[in-house]
């Protein structure tokens, strides 16, 4: 048993380097591109782009809601055969939504005037490919191979700047030259992805396989739209309510905690399937799990945003040119929704991981009213700096909920899952799933 133990720590030790390593290509691929978009394109511009990518934020969460967070949580402990056919379905199922998704954007952009329409007519002819490369990564990500997930991000990577500086150089500065090159980078990932996998999309099944997940993905899609989705509705509404600047401020400031991104989201997609692959492990172990993915996260976001909110003028107007301005103004509130959001983590990725959906469900019913309101009294007062105040208040308030629930839900008997589902392409029986999901009353990546 010794003999095999340090062999199990270097795998482990592995899959979080790698991890890590995926996280760091997609999140710094993000934010090279938002500076050279930045300083490439005036404020206006900059808030066109940054539109197109707020749609994508949203898209890729559902996508993730309904697709990837329930092929992370369900089948990772399946065995290959039923891993693979879950797999082409879940394929299947990204390039369907990517499709209606995309032609709703194009409709939308050409109802638009200006760039934001041209950003969102690019986007949508790209859908179909970003969020099939997307459910690749939660792929290789749940069957534990998070170095077939950095590889398809490096080649996106390599591919969208080396096209973007040629076109970038010969002159052509649209909009959409930026949101084309970079969804076509993802296209070409997607199938060097596919092939990885050794599974086709399969668009057959996959209506089939997103109703047989629907006792989870009920929970997981109604809680992004009740906290995410409308938290990402409520800064779209400051391109209505104000301007485009207001959403490129926003952006702006994502771009400068972009490394925080890229931690939470390595210990997410590292915690979740590893606890779900471990329906035995200890309620103790992943006790202590929750709290140590929180202390990690927590110290590391103090420290950046301690030396970010002291950034000279001069440095950040080198990195975001006329969008400095902006970004400064929202910069305190979303350090102050980092570091509420890092405090967050383990809890929200041990209930996730042992399948209680349900409870984080309820956490967001709660959140939901609360940032409405805020929403609603700070964008007409004070623009995206109100916005930004709206979710780091909501954030914060909401804390010690989360710690409270994942405290309940450890201490109670049975809340581990049993297992996968054998039946990858049918409706489920009553208590089919496999997940039981205990009802305790009362939930960026990401190239997002």
């Amino acid at each position: 048993m010794r003999a095999l133990l340090p062999h199990r720590v270097r795998r482990v030790a592995s899959r979080v380097s790698w991890t890590v390593v995926d996280q760091v290509l997609s999140a710094l691929s993000n934010v090279v591109l938002s500076i050279l978009v930045a300083r490439s394109f005036d404020a206006a511009g900059f808030g066109a782009f940054s539109t197109a990518f707020l749609v994508f934020s949203l898209l890729v969460g559902v996508t993730r809601a309904v697709v990837g967070e329930p092929l992370q949580i369900t089948f990772a402990s399946a065995d290959p055969g039923n891993f693979r056919a879950a797999v082409r379905s879940a394929l299947g199922a990204a390039l369907l939504i990517g499709t209606l998704s995309g032609l709703i954007a194009v409709g939308a952009g050409l109802a638009l005037a200006g760039q934001s329409g041209e950003a969102l007519i690019a986007l949508g002819a790209c859908l179909p490919g970003l969020l099939v490369q997307d459910t690749c990564r939660m792929a290789f990500f749940s069957s534990g191979r998070p170095r077939n997930a950095a590889a398809i991000d490096a080649l996106w990577t390599v591919l969208m700047f080396a096209v973007l500086s040629v076109l970038l150089t010969a002159g052509i500065s649209a909009i959409w030259v930026p949101v084309a090159t970079w969804g076509a980078g993802a296209l070409a990932a997607a199938i060097v992805g596919t092939v990885l996998l050794r599974a086709a999309p399969r668009l057959r099944g996959a209506i089939g396989w997103m109703l047989a997940q629907r006792r989870l993905t009920g929970y997981l899609l109604a809680e992004y739209v009740l906290g995410q989705g409308i938290a990402q509705v409520g800064i779209l509404m400051v391109a209505v309510i104000g301007s485009e600047a207001g959403v490129g401020a926003l952006r702006a400031a994502q771009v400068l905690l972009g490394p925080l991104n890229i931690l939470g989201a390595a210990a997410f997609m590292f915690a979740v399937p590893e606890i779900a692959r471990r329906p035995s492990m200890s309620q103790r172990t992943k006790g202590w799990i929750t709290v140590g993915v929180s202390a990690s996260m927590a110290t590391a976001t103090a420290i950046y945003c301690g030396i970010l909110l002291f950034i000279p003028d001069s440095l950040g107007e080198k990195l975001l040119g006329d969008t400095w301005t902006g970004a400064q103004a929202v910069l305190l509130p979303m350090c102050v929704l980092s570091f509420s959001a890092a405090l967050a983590t383990g809890p929200v990725a041990t209930l996730y991981g042992i399948g209680l959906a349900k409870v984080t469900f309820w956490v967001n019913i709660i959140k939901t009213p609360l940032l409405i309101v805020l929403m609603l009294v700070g964008i007409p007062l004070y623009g995206a700096p109100g916005a930004a105040w709206a979710i780091a208040v909501t954030e914060t308030v909401l804390l010690p909920l989360w710690y409270l629930r994942v405290r309940t839900a450890l201490r109670s008997p049975g809340v581990a899952p049993k297992g996968p589902p054998t039946n990858v392409g049918e409706p489920p029986a009553a208590g089919e799933l496999g997940l039981n999901i205990t009802p305790i009353p009362t939930t960026d990546e990401t190239r997002s």
